[in-house]
């Protein structure tokens, strides 16, 4: 099993989901997903001036945080957020987005 950790994806987005930007929140892992999720109110607090605010715990591997990854990041059909990180060697990592999606519901985020 992978050693994790966690971070943080916050996206304000408009009433129909149809855009949505990243939301920063403090640039910090967590080294459990219930510690995360503790944490995860006051990211949803710095969203509050969008009309819909969608965030979740996303796991990373451990070995990436000293590296440079992305966040992937896609709205399915059932509004559902689905995540994915991509690290060194564009290994992914988590629930890959979705391609079929409409413009404006999908993402990338470059962190580190």
């Amino acid at each position: 099993m992978e050693n994790l950790v966690f971070a943080i994806l916050m996206l304000g987005c408009d009433h129909a989901l149809d855009e949505c930007a990243y939301v920063p929140t403090p640039v910090e892992y967590y080294a459990s997903r219930e510690e995360c999720e503790d944490i995860l109110p006051l990211a949803f607090h710095e969203a509050e001036t969008y009309p819909v605010a969608l965030g979740d715990c996303i796991a990373v591997p451990q070995k990436w945080i000293e590296k440079t990854v992305a966040i992937e990041w896609s709205i399915d059909d059932s509004e559902r957020l689905k995540i994915a990180v991509v690290g060194p060697n564009n290994e992914a990592f988590g629930d890959v987005p979705s391609t079929a999606v409409a413009a404006g519901r999908n993402g990338h985020t470059p962190t580190g």
